[in-house]
């Protein structure tokens, strides 16, 4: 299970599979430098040179394949020249741009950048804007709160705060996500400039132009987000009355990898463990005992994330194990789970006597158990668990099989359980991929794994 320390994890270098080149071919109006490349190219029309004609990039060929596009397709036209003009929106319109693209090559089977262009026209449409995904991770990040947080007070110089200390990573992170939220109000929510292009077949005077003019642009973009950082950091010195602040200017290299990857940033957040399972299990005696000594979990939205984790259940339960449902590592965990319930009320494991009547109790008690968890989780209505766990004869079978294991550990499935869970340890140390989002399941009866937010 994976439990970041609080307040979350943050990971700027989510590094997914698939990233979209960052063009802003859909952006209006394009930066200078792209306008600037596109315009030094003749009208692909009237190119008669073959090789010149192969050799365009293909971000020059879809914008003047938009362009064309636009002078056919019927739309009212928009008198204000500043407004965005169409673009693609319907899956006709889109199969009919990428149709125009094709009838522009002279002979599309040997000339490679047309054929690049139709397999990237998606990115003429694709919104380049900030995501969904981040725009929760940045209304994380609250202004007042992170100035409280960035300065250091007088009670923290003698010592005597109770107030947690935000550790010193994250609060560079919120510094830098609140230079993105300003940054984003003054660009149309536009993330900066990534200043790479992949790949394309192009003559190298042109390529080399379309480079060039990406990493200026990138170049203009994060010198903008460093001077929003320095002016919130004056603010927090402003603010500060002379006390020292928590958290210092990134260098540039810091500033660069935020700005590269500012389009997939995350944060990773979960319950505490202690608090999951005082829900999961509430006539639990041993967590019944550290309620009386923890203190609730400081967590502002702790109801939120209870209950996108719920949803997320309930549709997890909705993609079983295809080959054999029963071995869903959810069921197996609910299982595991009521194993930890019987030894909270026991202080041993089922299966700890091997008589077959003392077994089968067990068995029946551990039962019980996975009812009742299954019934926290809210997951008694579903379908699935209603066949595989509620029915009776199903569900005591997944009871008696944990309870014959008796708390064995295989080596083999200790080896992969390790190897798992030191490549999430390596993910959270260096703030690099996106690790487990709460609790890995392994299930090496039919090998095959899933992960869950409990």
């Amino acid at each position: 299970r994976t439990q970041p320390p609080p307040p979350y994890h943050a990971i700027i270098e989510a590094k997914p599979a698939h990233r979209i080149p960052d063009l802003r071919l859909s952006a209006w109006p394009l930066f200078e430098g792209l306008k600037s490349v596109a315009s030094s190219v003749d009208n692909l029309d009237e190119i008669e040179d073959t090789k010149d004609h192969s050799h365009v990039p293909f971000v020059v060929v879809l914008l003047q394949a938009l362009d064309k596009w636009r002078r056919t397709v019927s739309a009212p036209s928009n008198p204000d020249p500043a407004a965005r003009p169409r673009y693609p929106e319907s899956f006709a319109e889109k199969q009919d741009f990428r149709k125009l693209v094709r009838d522009m090559a002279k002979n599309i089977s040997n000339e490679v950048n047309f054929e690049e262009a139709v397999r990237e026209a998606h990115l003429v449409w694709a919104d380049g804007r900030i995501s969904d995904d981040v725009k929760l991770v940045l209304e994380r990040v609250d202004e007042e709160s992170f100035v409280s947080a960035a300065i250091q007070s007088d009670m923290e110089v003698e010592g005597e705060s109770s107030r947690p200390r935000i550790p010193p990573n994250i609060l560079q992170f919120q510094l830098l996500a609140l230079a993105l939220k300003r940054f984003l109000k003054q660009n149309d929510d536009y993330p900066p400039l990534e200043g790479t292009i992949p790949d394309m077949t192009s003559d190298t005077a042109r390529y080399v132009a379309l480079q060039e003019a990406y990493q200026r642009q990138a170049e203009k973009d994060r010198s903008a987000v460093t001077d929003i950082v320095k002016s919130l950091l004056e603010e927090c010195e402003q603010k500060s009355n002379g006390c020292n602040l928590h958290v210092t200017m990134p260098s540039d290299d810091e500033i660069l990898t935020f700005c590269k990857n500012a389009r997939y940033l995350r944060i990773l957040e979960t319950r505490p463990l202690y608090a999951e399972y005082k829900l999961q299990d509430l006539a639990s005696p041993v967590v019944s005992d550290l309620s009386k000594t923890l203190s609730p979990p400081d967590m502002p939205n702790f109801d939120a994330i209870q209950s996108d984790a719920r949803e997320d259940l309930i549709m997890a339960t909705m993609d079983p194990y295809e080959t054999d449902p029963v071995q869903t590592p959810m069921l197996w965990w609910i299982a595991l789970r009521a194993c930890d319930a019987f030894y909270d009320r026991h202080q041993h494991y089922p299966g700890k006597h091997d008589q077959e009547l003392a077994l089968e109790a067990d068995a029946n008690e551990v039962y019980k158990c996975m009812v009742q968890i299954a019934t926290s989780l809210g997951l008694t209505e579903t379908d699935f668990i209603k066949e595989h766990l509620l029915d009776q004869a199903k569900g005591k079978d997944l009871a008696r099989e944990v309870v014959r294991y008796d708390e064995a550990e295989i080596h083999n499935i200790a080896a992969v359980v390790g190897g798992v869970a030191s490549q999430e340890a390596v993910k959270l140390i260096t703030g690099q991929y996106v690790s487990f989002d709460d609790t890995y399941v392994y299930n090496g009866i039919a090998s095959t794994a899933g992960v869950y937010r409990f």
